[in-house]
């Protein structure tokens, strides 16, 4: 008799619960989903054919073409050229430099383009952006010196770890991302005067990274309105929303499972290879800088890679 009324007892609470729990359940399954990183699909590689010391360190697409730039030859913005299984970087714009060029190095480490088809380099040394006209013709750089307000904002802490991607928004509106120690973003208006720069850092990462590995971000691209960024040393994508004025991570996109496995896994993966990003209706394209090293299981191949990847169902 005692069993049995416990049992009548334990059924009538759990009855009584039962809704609670359906919805704490739900919340629990929504939130798990939302954070779930979700793994991309393959669709090709192709190795990067360039000129020697060809590092890749940023990414755009105009009109079905993909541009890039190496941080090692300021003087070039280069077309890839996609054959069967090779990329070819054709140059494609001669970056006229401005005066004085020769004393530093420019290291350009990300590229985007405006509606006229102006391109726009993120400058790591100067901490600038750089406009090229469509014909290459005139270049000029657009923005001050970033450095003094990513400093302020706890940005820009170490050495060769500055400005790492850039999106264009408009012609006067442009979103920076720096890389590490602080990773963050630098907006910028070039329409209000005076220039209005908004920077902050972003450390906080709902996404896991390996241990060891640093947060940090090295590429930048918009799509349909909608921001994306390269976070490598985590082998991802994630899609970045607004919040209290600040861009956050939201889902994420994962190409580990291609990056670090044989062929493509380079011998030296002490840190991620992704540094461009960019999308169109059809694919989405990262290109990797391996500042020279070779593949794990080919010694005497030193390409860089570019990958495409078939557009998940939510993107």
């Amino acid at each position: 008799m005692t069993i049995e009324r416990n049992f009548t007892f334990n059924s009538g609470l759990i009855m009584a619960i039962f809704p609670a729990l359906l919805i704490c359940l739900l919340m629990i399954t929504r939130a798990f989903s939302e954070d779930t990183v979700i793994a991309l699909n393959l669709h090709k590689v192709y190795f990067v054919e360039g000129p020697d010391n060809f590092q890749p360190s940023g990414l755009t697409i105009i009109d079905g073409r993909l541009y890039t730039v190496s941080d090692k030859h300021d003087h070039l913005i280069y077309r890839l050229k996609l054959n069967s299984v090779t990329a070819a970087a054709i140059p494609a714009v001669k970056i006229p430099l401005p005066i004085l060029s020769f004393i530093h190095p420019y290291d350009f480490e990300g590229i985007t383009h405006d509606d006229s088809g102006n391109f726009y380099l993120a400058s790591e040394t100067q901490c600038r952006i750089l406009r090229i006209s469509p014909d290459g013709e005139n270049a000029d750089w657009i923005t001050p010196d970033l450095k003094p307000a990513g400093e302020k904002a706890g940005l820009f802490q170490v050495k060769n770890a500055y400005l790492e991607g850039i999106c264009c928004i408009s012609s006067n509106e442009f979103i920076l991302c720096t890389e590490r120690q602080s990773r963050g973003f630098v907006e910028i208006n070039l329409a209000a005067t005076p220039i209005q720069i908004n920077a902050y850092p972003s450390e906080y990462s709902k996404f896991e990274f390996p241990e060891g590995k640093r947060k940090d971000f090295s590429g930048l691209c918009r799509y349909k309105n909608d921001l994306y960024i390269l976070e490598r040393n985590a082998f991802l994508i994630s899609q970045l929303k607004r919040d209290n004025n600040k861009l956050v991570e939201t889902i994420g996109w994962s190409y580990r499972h291609i990056e670090t496995i044989t062929p493509y896994r380079y011998v030296d993966m002490e840190f991620g290879k992704a540094e461009g990003l960019c999308m169109d209706d059809d694919y989405i394209y990262i290109i990797f800088d391996n500042n020279g090293d070779h593949r794990a299981d080919t010694p005497d191949d030193c390409r860089p890679l570019l990958m495409l990847f078939n557009h998940p169902d939510n993107l």
